[in-house]
């Protein structure tokens, strides 16, 4: 499946930052509902991270799941809890086996992981960076940004095989 236009995934992030907190809430419930087992996944993974962590994964979430409705159509079905699980599972021993390696093999290595939704994980990635310019962001450590890096890494991967799966057309 071709990526999200890199137009689709600034257009939609600067949508939603024009949300006010009404249209947020209204639009996460609508994602709950629609996605539920993947909205528990994002909040049992930012449970015991410092409020600004869990509230930049909603909205990153949030943000990311909006691409893929733009690009591939508005309803994604359900994704899993098995399929989430054993997702994020094999996105952990990925990144575990990184650990080390030769800076050459690193870049090829996350050049090929990243080449699947190449425009929507540089959206993920320059926020993790950006949260350094931002107030009430600057409590995040390599850790917090480490676990969002692979908390959203796996959103990504899901979302993309739903809608390959499902032959969603892009929009």
């Amino acid at each position: 499946m071709e990526p999200i236009p890199e137009e689709v995934v600034e257009r939609t992030w600067k949508e939603v930052a024009q949300f006010n907190e009404a249209q947020l809430q209204k639009e996460m419930a609508t994602l709950g509902r629609e996605q539920r087992d993947l909205l528990g996944f994002v909040l049992a993974l930012t449970r015991d991270t410092a409020r600004s962590v869990s509230e930049l994964a909603l909205y990153m979430f949030f943000t990311v799941f909006r691409m893929f409705q733009k690009s591939y159509g508005r309803r994604i079905k359900p994704i899993s809890a098995g399929k989430i699980v054993a997702c994020h599972e094999a996105n952990e021993v990925m990144l575990g086996s990184l650990e080390g390696v030769h800076d050459k093999f690193l870049d090829r290595a996350v050049h090929i992981q990243l080449a699947v939704q190449p425009h929507v994980m540089r959206y993920v990635v320059e926020t993790l960076v950006e949260t350094e310019e931002d107030e009430d962001l600057r409590e995040l450590t390599e850790e917090d940004k480490g676990s969002l890096f692979l908390l959203l890494k796996t959103v990504i991967d899901l979302l993309d095989k739903a809608t390959e799966q499902e032959g969603n057309k892009r929009g």
